[in-house]
Protein backbone atom coordinates (compact mmCIF):
# COMPACT_ATOMS: atom_id res chain seq x y z
CA UNK A 1 0.00 0.00 0.00
CA UNK A 2 1.19 3.59 -0.69
CA UNK A 3 -0.88 6.22 0.91
CA UNK A 4 -0.79 10.28 0.70
CA UNK A 5 -2.09 13.01 1.16
CA UNK A 6 -4.65 13.51 3.62
CA UNK A 7 -5.75 10.24 2.75
CA UNK A 8 -7.15 7.00 4.78
CA UNK A 9 -6.44 3.49 4.19
CA UNK A 10 -7.34 0.09 5.96
CA UNK A 11 -6.33 -3.23 6.30
CA UNK A 12 -8.06 -6.25 7.51
CA UNK A 13 -6.70 -9.47 6.38
CA UNK A 14 -8.12 -12.22 7.77
CA UNK A 15 -6.57 -16.20 7.67
CA UNK A 16 -8.52 -19.22 9.27
CA UNK A 17 -7.20 -22.36 9.06
CA UNK A 18 -9.55 -24.83 9.80
CA UNK A 19 -9.26 -28.14 11.36
CA UNK A 20 -9.31 -30.31 8.73
CA UNK A 21 -6.24 -28.04 7.13
CA UNK A 22 -3.37 -29.63 9.07
CA UNK A 23 0.52 -28.94 7.90
CA UNK A 24 -1.09 -25.04 6.37
CA UNK A 25 1.74 -23.23 5.60
CA UNK A 26 0.43 -19.30 5.78
CA UNK A 27 2.07 -16.29 5.52
CA UNK A 28 -0.11 -12.57 5.57
CA UNK A 29 1.72 -9.22 5.14
CA UNK A 30 0.66 -5.95 5.26
CA UNK A 31 3.13 -3.51 3.96
CA UNK A 32 2.31 0.64 3.78
CA UNK A 33 4.53 3.61 3.28
CA UNK A 34 2.87 6.84 4.00
CA UNK A 35 3.85 9.68 1.62
CA UNK A 36 3.07 12.27 3.67
CA UNK A 37 2.71 13.53 7.03
CA UNK A 38 -1.19 13.70 7.05
CA UNK A 39 -1.91 10.32 5.71
CA UNK A 40 -3.14 7.64 7.62
CA UNK A 41 -3.17 3.51 7.57
CA UNK A 42 -5.42 1.67 10.02
CA UNK A 43 -3.65 -2.18 9.89
CA UNK A 44 -5.65 -5.07 10.81
CA UNK A 45 -3.94 -8.28 10.25
CA UNK A 46 -5.80 -11.36 11.65
CA UNK A 47 -5.01 -15.07 12.25
CA UNK A 48 -7.19 -17.38 13.61
CA UNK A 49 -5.82 -21.28 13.59
CA UNK A 50 -8.15 -24.18 14.82
CA UNK A 51 -5.56 -27.17 13.15
CA UNK A 52 -2.72 -28.10 15.32
CA UNK A 53 0.29 -28.16 13.06
CA UNK A 54 0.22 -25.62 11.28
CA UNK A 55 3.22 -22.80 10.31
CA UNK A 56 1.24 -19.38 9.51
CA UNK A 57 2.33 -16.06 10.14
CA UNK A 58 1.40 -12.79 9.96
CA UNK A 59 1.89 -8.83 10.18
CA UNK A 60 1.95 -5.20 9.61
CA UNK A 61 4.40 -2.71 9.04
CA UNK A 62 3.96 1.20 8.14
CA UNK A 63 6.49 3.55 7.41
CA UNK A 64 7.24 6.85 5.69
CA UNK A 65 10.09 7.33 3.47
CA UNK A 66 13.28 6.87 5.16
CA UNK A 67 14.89 10.22 5.93
CA UNK A 68 18.55 8.07 6.42
CA UNK A 69 17.77 6.46 2.76
CA UNK A 70 17.20 10.12 1.06
CA UNK A 71 19.76 10.93 2.97
CA UNK A 72 22.44 8.49 1.36
CA UNK A 73 21.08 9.13 -2.26
CA UNK A 74 21.61 12.61 -1.94
CA UNK A 75 24.77 12.30 -0.41
CA UNK A 76 25.36 10.59 -3.99
CA UNK A 77 24.55 13.35 -5.96
CA UNK A 78 20.70 12.35 -6.39
CA UNK A 79 18.13 15.25 -6.43
CA UNK A 80 15.37 15.24 -3.87
CA UNK A 81 12.46 13.91 -6.47
CA UNK A 82 14.73 11.62 -7.83
CA UNK A 83 15.41 10.17 -5.23
CA UNK A 84 12.17 9.56 -3.61
CA UNK A 85 11.24 8.46 -6.83
CA UNK A 86 13.69 5.41 -6.54
CA UNK A 87 12.99 4.30 -2.81
CA UNK A 88 9.05 4.53 -4.41
CA UNK A 89 10.04 2.64 -7.41
CA UNK A 90 12.23 0.03 -5.24
CA UNK A 91 8.97 -0.48 -2.97
CA UNK A 92 6.78 -1.44 -5.93
CA UNK A 93 8.92 -3.22 -7.77
CA UNK A 94 9.72 -5.92 -4.83
CA UNK A 95 5.72 -6.66 -5.60
CA UNK A 96 5.67 -6.08 -9.56
CA UNK A 97 8.59 -8.71 -9.44
CA UNK A 98 6.22 -11.35 -8.84
CA UNK A 99 3.67 -10.60 -11.42
CA UNK A 100 3.59 -12.84 -14.33
CA UNK A 101 5.93 -11.59 -17.31
CA UNK A 102 2.32 -12.30 -19.68
CA UNK A 103 0.45 -9.64 -17.36
CA UNK A 104 3.93 -7.25 -16.35
CA UNK A 105 4.83 -7.06 -19.75
CA UNK A 106 8.19 -6.96 -21.23
CA UNK A 107 10.91 -4.09 -19.04
CA UNK A 108 10.25 -1.24 -22.02
CA UNK A 109 7.06 -1.80 -22.81
CA UNK A 110 5.36 1.79 -22.42
CA UNK A 111 1.59 -0.11 -21.87
CA UNK A 112 3.15 -2.58 -19.55
CA UNK A 113 2.64 -2.73 -15.63
CA UNK A 114 6.07 -1.60 -14.83
CA UNK A 115 5.62 1.56 -16.63
CA UNK A 116 2.42 2.62 -15.79
CA UNK A 117 3.07 2.38 -12.11
CA UNK A 118 5.83 4.43 -12.82
CA UNK A 119 3.74 7.10 -14.37
CA UNK A 120 1.30 6.50 -11.32
CA UNK A 121 4.22 7.25 -8.56
CA UNK A 122 5.23 10.30 -10.24
CA UNK A 123 2.07 12.16 -10.21
CA UNK A 124 2.03 10.51 -5.70
CA UNK A 125 5.27 11.12 -5.08
CA UNK A 126 5.52 14.35 -2.95
CA UNK A 127 8.44 17.69 -3.37
CA UNK A 128 10.85 19.49 -1.48
CA UNK A 129 11.50 19.41 1.57
CA UNK A 130 9.83 18.99 4.79
CA UNK A 131 9.06 21.61 6.69
CA UNK A 132 6.63 22.10 9.55
CA UNK A 133 3.55 24.07 8.47
CA UNK A 134 0.63 25.47 10.92
CA UNK A 135 1.50 22.89 13.12
CA UNK A 136 2.58 19.91 11.01
CA UNK A 137 4.98 18.81 8.54
CA UNK A 138 4.76 19.04 5.07
CA UNK A 139 6.33 19.20 2.17
CA UNK A 140 6.99 22.15 0.47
Amino acid sequence: NMVGGRSTASFRGRIRVEQSAQQTDSEQLSRTVLLSDNARIWATPSLEIIADDVQCTHGATVSDLSEEELFYLRSRGLDLPTARNMLMYAFVEEIGSSVDKTVAGSFDDENGLRSRIIKRLENVVPEGEKSLVGGEFQSV
